[in-house]
């Protein structure tokens, strides 16, 4: 069985027929970062996709260039590449690949030169986490009240059971308007949305 992420075939061929041929002209050793993301593979690094990767390389002498290899399905793989001018692109639609020239070279590169769409980190917005007050049975809060924060957040409630004023805070999934307050039988809810904000004494 062929595995799901080949390396192009080109690139492979042209190695092949360097050595079946036995250039005259040798090509210089190159070292480049090889690894993927794809756990199936054997040179499997998880923190290969990253923007700026320095983790596995090696060396070869049948290569004179670097690639990066992004697939449909989000995998990223970087290897060697031969015949292949700096910042050239190949497009197809099970990838996007670039090639460059020079020791570690394909790295700080999702191709965008090519123009695929991977954000690069200066272009990706972290998400803001809203931090909550999290405590059961507590009337008043302090520095060693514990605080959750999640991203998911959107909204921090402030909990009171009135049968027995018990005090529950933490963070909602729900969106509230801020200052919002409901009443059900016996539990009276009320939702803001700041951070530590359901700090209200009881």
């Amino acid at each position: 069985a062929m595995d799901k992420h080949q390396v192009p075939v080109l690139v492979r061929l042209i190695g092949v027929f360097n050595l079946v041929i036995g250039v005259t002209q040798a090509i210089s050793s190159i070292t480049c970062y090889s690894c993927t993301d794809d756990p199936d593979w054997g040179i499997y690094d998880p923190d290969c996709a990253k923007y700026s990767y320095t983790g596995l390389s090696k060396t070869e002498n049948d290569y004179d260039g670097c690639a990066i290899i992004i697939y449909a399905d989000g995998y990223l793989w970087r290897g060697f590449s031969s015949g292949n001018d700096d910042g050239e692109c190949v497009v197809w639609s099970r990838a996007t690949e670039c090639y460059c020239k020079g020791d570690y070279c394909n790295t700080g590169s999702y191709c965008s030169q090519c123009g695929y769409p991977r954000p690069t980190p200066a272009s990706t917005t972290p998400a803001i986490s809203l931090a909550c007050y999290q405590c059961i049975d507590c009337s008043i809060v302090d520095s060693s009240t514990p605080v959750i924060s999640d991203a998911s957040y959107q909204s921090c409630v402030t909990t009171v059971v009135l049968n027995d004023v018990n005090v529950i805070r933490g963070g909602s999934y729900d969106h509230h308007p801020d200052g919002e307050c409901a009443q059900d039988s016996e539990i009276l809810s009320c939702w803001c949305s700041s951070n530590l904000c359901n700090n209200i004494e009881i």
